[in-house]
């Protein structure tokens, strides 16, 4: 965090799959999915899907993000899982069922050390800098994340990068 924040962190940038990344993460939590009874949806129409940027930081962001709904979603529920491109930038999408968050809050979610109420009596382990955290590496690689949620139904975010630099074409969408 502190070489995020002085400005020492550098990107270790290269041409990846990102969908495998998200896989790997999906599999780390296999347990806690299978525990909750989650229907993870999404996951069986993602293809190879290939970025520009650093592996190591952006599998961080999707493990946090990840991490983050399934502690929040509610038992029974779903993780829903999107990736496209989209002007120039690529996008992954993840949504939870559950309690979701006030639309107050929203704006606060991604502020070092920031709890919802809500997350405090749910997660007595984290101290607020995971979503700082995961911001601050979207927007070391070019990017923003934004959050979306209806209190009671689900709770959403979305990250998007850059497409490779120097491309005009949508290369970074070659498919296996």
């Amino acid at each position: 965090l502190s070489k995020i924040d002085s400005g020492a962190m550098k990107l270790n940038k290269m041409r990846f799959d990102i969908v495998e990344a998200i896989f790997r993460t999906i599999i780390s939590f296999e347990q806690k999915i299978e525990d909750k009874q989650l229907d993870i949806r999404g996951a069986e129409e993602m293809e190879a899907f290939f970025v520009d940027g650093d592996p190591d930081l952006l599998g961080q962001v999707i493990y946090n993000l990840f991490e983050n709904a399934v502690k929040f979603v509610n038992v029974g529920g779903y993780i829903e899982l999107q990736t496209y491109e989209n002007k120039g930038y690529a996008h992954f999408r993840i949504r939870n069922s559950g309690a979701g968050v006030e639309p107050d809050e929203l704006k606060l979610l991604f502020e070092r050390f920031y709890k919802t109420d809500r997350s405090r009596s749910l997660d007595k382990t984290g101290i607020g800098l995971g979503l700082y955290i995961v911001k601050t590496i979207v927007t070391l690689h070019g990017g923003d994340i934004t959050a979306r949620s209806v209190v009671g139904e689900y709770c959403e975010f979305e990250f998007s990068i850059p497409v490779i630099s120097g491309t005009t074409e949508l290369s970074l969408l070659d498919r296996k």
